[in-house]
């Protein structure tokens, strides 16, 4: 960051759109001319941009080319011409109404945030605040757009999904949290009135103005351009979902009452503060295990690699009803490693899931059975395990095949009672672990009952209206609803509290997910940290 000296913001003004030919009322390209006279506007068209990353960025090209929304093809360039030239991008849908001069010079990215009203999706993923790209404002081949871009291409998976997450202000929003954390003389911050004072639905701020230039208002956001439709449902799709409501009550089988629930825990042990996270924390891991023959020596290698004292690392593992050699290969790696931990044995666990062969495993029709087994499994093994001296439950299973040895370190880092990393088939895969998700908005009713079966919610793994740690990794942290148990770390006072895995659904959950959304509602939120990976086995 030293060795960087940015010349200052130059007076150069960026617009773009799709052709020569801007539609009347969609913004005032003019105004920017009239309001800085002394400044050179560059107005980019799509083949411009085109050109643009051929001729000065062609390590992009296929990533500009791959954006389906144009939108997303606009979010990359502003970022890469204001690294390549600096100045000032501006929307199209934009009015400026003051000149830019106090600014030209400044060595410093300059953003605003959103509006207040725009900003909620921002603080559900655990940021501060949503900042505004639609006007922007920063020094040529400032190494801040390097990291944006970057960010750019680690979302570009998922580029067919959410544009706010891959390309536009939520991304955006990440990489300042970032760098306000590293850099914070590089950013000069503004509240919305900058450059964005009245929200898309006509609202104006009555908050407090701030930053180095609060009491400038340069421009202006019009929303012509927007490009995210609200679909509406339709009666008939309306009716269809009280048809699926009322056979889930008929039909969905027994569940908890969510106020009952909530109202037997003990507050006593979910008040407690975050337990010690140094090494002289003691930490029990769980280990549930069945038909993992295979599987069991790599995942006591990878136990005994923990870098944990190992006076004050405790493991149990469950063994439920195996038909293979598991039991007989846990006898023999109990013994073996009796000497890596403070202690190590196993429990036998009499309340098993149903067999399922791996090929049926995902049937809808199963999920309700099978899930509440692992639940009452889980349970028991928890219950035969806790003792009073144990700090923290790091839940692990048997079929993970590769993590870091300090990942221990790691999620007791965040000092959050529960954090889970994302579970992958192979690095910087898709997740696989999909019972860790974030809510993105509240489904309709006909959308929602839709996906409820036998009293749990089961909608594809693709859903608008779920997040996967994969989909989130422009994120460091992020709070979750729902978590898996692939690695779970648990403070030991949240399931002393009562705190356990649902064997009947809770609020349409069941085990893990209704374990996080359980959580969630007695006040401890779960975090899942999407760029910290574990490796769970291929079959």
């Amino acid at each position: 960051m030293a060795s960087y000296a940015p010349p200052g913001v130059p007076r150069l003004i960026h617009q773009t759109w799709k052709n020569n030919n801007v539609p009347e009322g969609m913004g005032f390209p003019e105004s920017w001319k009239a309001c800085n006279p002394g400044w050179t506007y560059r107005f980019w068209t799509d083949d411009d941009l085109l050109e643009f990353f051929r001729q000065e960025r062609p390590d992009l090209l296929d990533l500009f080319l791959s954006y389906d929304k144009p939108v997303q093809k606009a979010d990359l360039a502003r970022y890469c011409i204001l690294h390549r030239y600096g100045g000032i991008y501006a929307d199209i849908d934009t009015r400026c109404l003051a000149s830019a001069e106090p600014i030209a010079g400044d060595r410093r990215v300059i953003l605003c945030e959103e509006p207040p009203r725009h900003r909620e999706p921002a603080l559900q993923r655990g940021l501060k605040t949503m900042w505004f790209n639609g006007t922007m404002a920063s020094p040529p081949e400032h190494p801040f757009w390097e990291d944006v871009i970057a960010a750019c291409r680690l979302m570009a998976p998922r580029r067919a999904f959410d544009v706010l997450e891959n390309t536009g202000p939520l991304l955006l929003s990440a990489v300042v949290e970032r760098w306000q954390a590293k850099a914070p003389d590089a950013m000069a911050l503004h509240s919305c009135g900058l450059f964005a004072e009245n929200d898309v639905h006509g609202g104006g701020f009555d908050g407090t103005h701030y930053g180095p230039y609060g009491d400038l208002r340069l421009s202006s956001h019009l929303w012509a351009g927007s490009w995210f439709t609200i679909r509406h449902d339709r009666w008939i799709q309306r009716k269809v979902s009280r048809l699926h409501q009322a056979r889930d009550w008929l039909f969905g089988g027994p569940r908890l009452d969510p106020a009952a629930t909530l109202g037997a825990l003990d507050c006593g042990f979910l008040d407690r503060p975050i337990a010690p996270t140094g090494p002289e924390a003691a930490v029990l891991v769980l280990v549930p295990v069945r038909d993992a023959e295979d599987d069991l020596p790599r995942c006591f290698e990878l136990l005994s690699r923990i870098d944990h004292p190992k006076e004050n690392l405790h493991v149990r593992l469950g063994h439920g009803d195996s038909r293979d050699g598991t039991a007989r290969v846990l006898k023999e790696l109990v013994a073996r490693h009796a000497g890596d931990f403070a202690s190590v044995a196993v429990v036998d666990l009499l309340r098993n899931a149903p067999q399922v062969s791996r090929a049926l495993r995902s049937r809808r029709g199963i999920q309700r059975a099978r899930r509440a087994g692992i639940a009452r499994a889980r349970n028991d093994l928890l219950t035969a395990s806790l003792t009073d001296e144990i700090d923290w439950v790091l839940w692990v299973d048997a079929d993970v095949i590769d993590y870091p040895q300090g990942v221990l370190g790691r999620l007791l880092s965040e000092r959050e009672k529960i954090v889970t990393p994302d579970c992958v088939l192979e690095a910087g895969g898709p997740s696989f672990d999909q019972n860790a998700f974030f809510e993105n908005g509240v489904p309709t009713r006909p959308v929602y009952y839709k996906q409820v079966r036998d009293g749990i919610l089961q909608p594809p793994s693709d859903w608008w209206y779920r997040r996967h740690l994969s989909d989130l990794r422009y994120l460091d942290r992020v709070p979750l609803h729902g978590v898996g148990g692939t690695m779970l770390l648990v403070q030991a006072d949240i399931h002393r509290a009562g705190v356990r895995f649902p064997e009947r659904p809770y609020r349409h959950l069941i085990e893990t997910e209704g374990f996080g959304r359980l959580a969630r509602d007695a006040g401890v939120v779960p975090i899942g940290l999407p760029n910290v990976q574990i490796i769970h086995a291929n079959r």
